[in-house]
């Protein structure tokens, strides 16, 4: 999971760069299984969620943020590898 506060008034060029450039680089990956992309107007913020296969294709996979995330973050960026735990 990938967090960040996005510059005021970029949150839509955020979103749309995530869909035309980013997600393309992630679905092109060996071992990717999807994810999701969420915004908070409110908040001026953008979460991004993506699914391996396991920490080796999600570090191959990961080199997305080098196409330029950067520019659109007001501040630092936050990122946390969790594991799925069943609960059915």
């Amino acid at each position: 999971m990938w967090e960040a506060r996005i510059h005021r008034g970029q949150l839509d060029e955020f979103c749309v760069w995530v869909r035309d450039a980013a997600w393309p680089q992630y679905r092109a990956a060996p071992g990717f299984c999807g994810g999701e992309l969420y915004r908070s107007d409110e908040q001026s913020r953008a979460v991004v969620v993506s699914r391996w296969t396991d920490a080796d294709a999600l570090a191959d996979g990961n080199n997305w943020f080098d196409l330029g995330a950067e520019r659109f973050c007001a501040g630092d960026a936050k990122a946390w590898e969790f594991t799925v735990v069943p609960v059915e």
